[in-house]
């Protein structure tokens, strides 16, 4: 029986392993040694056995053997004749499986390596799962770090030391500062210590490589752990951890915009009536937002009011320039001009345009910043091109000219006289008309309670036969009836044939 009391403790304290996974590595180990000496590890049986201690740390293997008759036995490895079985234990029988102990020491030396380095393998494994695991809890936050080394002479990358390691030092985690995560503001040396924000955790490629006995092997991917100093991220977590206003959730950053090493863009805004989000943020005397630039070297923070009003906003994120008034030109495109006085043109704009730039970013429009001399001209200039553009326009067509109605459209006979010749309200034609009549004969050749059924009342009936009039020209002595065209003498007052009374001017 082995005593690994020793080696068991001393991997669960340098490694800080759970006891039941270094149980679970040695068994694996002495199975993969079994394996390598008798070609199989089908019949092999691990046991742990408690110490003085009361703990797991004695272990037995065992080789498991089917009993058979002599005239069977042709296994070695996995049968066991019942003679000699006999001479191990006495109550035992054909068809019974015997555990005989194996003596460990017994294994090829060469099967002894190659579990020892795949353990070796197993608590590395482990270890950059942990260490993962840690690293990963760290990503989106801020740290602490000490610059070790540049990663390569040639390069401008650095290594950085976050203390993920084991207590032995055996096993030690760095991150990675690149290039593009560091501020041009800054100069980094070995040895100085910094804040860092962690961008990203995740491990990497496993990598394909054949081992010294020519099979191919994998080799885990590390653990990369990427940091910056350079992005907006890193300066909004420097804020979120100076203003309680913003944890707590009274405050809000709504966007921020970064040049790194030049100038930063932050707008908040509140819920709450009776709180100055911009003043919350700055601190009192400015002491706030004074700590965070110190932490970029100085890096310019400008803290903007939020406003829900587009040209407000962005009027605001042009500060420190004074804004006289913003001008919208195409809502579409989101493109604004933003009208500041002369003095204030340098201002708005920024050096190398850093400042106008920022607020585009910041507020997501298109900003133009001009004079009020610059735009008048500007104005002039969209004036002459759309004169331009109108010149060449093809002219318009003449609107076609309005058909008016006939009475082959509206479907009556054209010796008829239509309801809109006798001078009736239009209110009361159109009444007319949705009951599909159109002229005075087809009026008249309704009976008067048919009238009333389809929805017309007694004046309205009224109003109609009485819009029936006839003007005498001249002597004549004869008229046509305009509804049944019977000719009758002049000063008839209703007509015989149809009864349509008559009124004479």
């Amino acid at each position: 029986m082995l005593d690994l009391t020793e080696a068991i403790n001393s991997i669960i304290s340098v490694n800080h392993m759970e006891e039941d996974v270094v149980l679970n590595l040695v068994r694996d180990m002495l199975t993969s040694a079994y394996k390598r000496k008798f070609g199989t590890d089908d019949n092999v049986s691990i046991k742990f056995f408690p110490d003085e201690t009361g703990k797991m740390r004695k272990v037995e293997v065992y080789s498991v053997k089917e009993v058979v008759e002599e005239e069977n036995w042709y296994d070695a490895v996995r049968q066991i004749s019942i003679e000699d079985a006999r001479n191990l234990a006495e109550d035992v029988d054909v068809g019974d499986y015997l555990e005989i102990p194996i003596d460990p020491s017994t294994f090829e030396y060469s099967a002894v390596q190659s579990a020892k380095q795949r353990s070796q393998q197993v608590v590395k494994e482990y270890n950059t799962d942990r260490i993962y695991m840690e690293a990963k809890a760290m990503e989106g936050k801020l740290v602490y770090g000490v610059i070790k080394r540049n990663q390569k002479h040639n390069t401008s990358d650095y290594l950085v030391d976050l203390n993920l390691k084991e207590k032995d030092g055996s096993m030690e985690q760095d991150a990675l500062f690149p290039l593009r995560g560091q501020s041009p503001r800054e100069t980094y040396s070995e040895g100085t210590r910094y804040k860092f924000f962690v961008e990203k955790v995740d491990k990497g490629e496993d990598v394909q490589k054949r081992g010294r006995d020519g099979r191919m092997q994998t080799k885990k991917g590390g653990v990369r752990i990427i940091l910056t100093r350079a992005s907006k991220e890193f300066v909004k977590a420097l804020i979120e951890n100076e203003v309680p206003e913003i944890s707590s959730g009274d405050v809000e950053i709504v966007s921020i915009a970064r040049q790194a090493g030049i100038r930063t863009k932050i707008a908040v805004d509140t819920k709450k009536a009776d709180l100055d989000p911009v003043g919350a943020t700055v601190g009192k005397s400015g002491s706030r937002i004074q700590t965070v630039m110190a932490e970029c070297e100085g890096e310019k923070i400008d803290i903007i009011r939020f406003s829900s009003d587009p040209l407000a906003f962005i009027a605001n994120s042009l500060i420190p320039a004074q804004v006289r008034r913003v001008v919208t030109i195409d809502p579409q495109t989101k493109h604004v001009v933003a009208i500041v006085d002369d003095n204030q043109l340098g201002i708005a704009i920024g050096q190398g345009g850093v400042n106008v730039k920022l607020a585009k970013a910041l507020t997501d429009w298109n900003i133009e910043v001009k004079t009020q001399a610059q735009f008048n001209e500007m104005e002039e200039t969209i004036e002459i091109y759309r004169n331009v553009d109108n010149l060449f326009k093809p002219e318009e067509e003449a609107p076609a000219e309005e058909h008016v109605l006939t009475n082959e459209d509206i479907g009556i006979d054209p010796d008829d006289t239509p309801l809109t010749d006798i001078g009736l309200p239009e209110s009361l034609i159109k009444k007319l008309h949705d009951v599909d009549i159109w002229s005075i004969q087809e009026f008249f050749d309704y009976p008067e309670d048919e009238l009333l059924s389809l929805g017309l009342s007694q004046d309205e009936i009224n109003q109609v036969k009485d819009s029936v009039v006839i003007t005498e020209e001249g002597d004549e002595e004869e008229f046509e009836c305009p509804v049944c065209h019977q000719m009758l003498a002049a000063g008839t007052a209703v007509c015989p044939n149809c009864g349509a009374e008559f009124e004479f001017e």
